[in-house]
């Protein structure tokens, strides 16, 4: 699918920090990341993005990448930027230090949507996979930002991983009982993916679904950029493939937003030698996709969610969005 003559940017994925302050066992961040990408989103590179994304028609930014944003003392004046575009405004969190004084200021600027990724039914499993033996801390952080945003338009969801294919419907039920209805959020639960081939998960998707029908996951050819808050060289604002690019964001890199417009990036080299691989099937060709799991149609991936309009193969910010194969 040829790149189209009027770039459109509906949802822009943008990273406010590089680090974490968990070392969760099932993300690439546990083994560390390259100092090239522990880095903050400077202010003004945020600011600039965010004008030049408005000319394609963007609908939400999305504050997460694959760092903690919470990290960011200035996270609620990043909110509060997008939101005085006119735009909608999403993040992801390990909720940790989603206190009271963090929560309210959220809130007040606007936030739409905060994703509380939380791996773990219970106690044990959650210390187990997250690192972090705070399994009721974050779950009163839920409790507790859901009632400061009664009222307001902004919302509080939580994001769950199954960890064990062999009690899938056990996990999500125990999911169910001991997140979603002791905070009644918003939620959805789904199949683990391998951090486009980097990480050997529990389970494999290739040996629960059709391994021998790879076709592109639709991701190069999306309304969708995704923005790393670090880059390579000093460089700020790394354009990558996709989120799944975790612990491989150097080789994954179309350019940065820093000293080059949008425009630049999405019509540059890099990003059309990816997108004619994945046109033409070729996914051995790019080093971060040949192993991917989300190169296999798995619609049982998404195993339950409460949250309207969730499904599978959309984007989990845009309604609408889809990220599946194209033509």
């Amino acid at each position: 699918m040829p790149v189209p003559d009027a770039i459109k940017i509906k949802q822009l994925d943008l990273e406010l920090n590089g680090g974490c302050n968990f070392k969760c066992r099932m993300c690439p961040q546990a083994d560390g990341r390259d100092r090239d990408f522990l880095k903050k989103l400077p202010a003004a590179v945020l600011e600039k993005i965010l004008d030049d994304a408005m000319q394609y028609g963007l609908d939400t930014v999305s504050l997460h990448g694959s760092g903690e944003p919470t990290l960011n003392s200035d996270m609620a004046d990043a909110v509060a930027a997008i939101k005085a575009r006119g735009l909608k405004c999403v993040s992801f969190t390990n909720g940790y230090k989603l206190d009271e004084k963090l929560s309210g200021r959220l809130i007040d600027a606007g936030i739409d949507v905060l994703r509380v990724s939380a791996i773990g039914a219970e106690r044990q499993a959650y210390h187990r996979w997250m690192s972090m033996d705070v399994f009721d801390e974050v779950r009163d952080n839920v409790c507790r930002f859901a009632e400061l945003a009664a009222g307001t338009k902004s919302e509080i969801h939580l994001y769950h991983l199954i960890t064990d294919a062999e009690r899938v419907e056990i996990e999500a039920a125990a999911y169910r009982r001991n997140w979603v209805d002791y905070t009644g959020a918003f939620a959805e639960i789904w199949m683990m993916h391998n951090w486009s081939g980097g990480y050997a998960s529990p389970y494999a998707r290739a040996d629960l679904t059709d391994a021998s029908a790879k076709r592109s996951c639709g991701r190069p050819f999306s309304e969708l950029l995704q923005v790393r808050a670090g880059g390579l060289d000093g460089h700020h604002g790394g354009v990558v493939a996709c989120c799944m690019v975790l612990g491989k964001d150097g080789t994954a890199i179309l350019g940065h937003l820093d000293d080059q417009s949008i425009a630049e990036v999405v019509s540059g080299a890099p990003f059309e030698a990816l997108r004619a691989a994945h046109r033409d099937g070729r996914f051995g060709d790019i080093s971060y996709c040949k192993d991917c799991d989300q190169l296999y149609d798995f619609p049982d991936a998404l195993v339950w969610s409460n949250i309207p309009g969730r499904a599978y193969g959309y984007s989990k910010i845009v309604g609408g969005l889809d990220h599946r194969a194209y033509g």
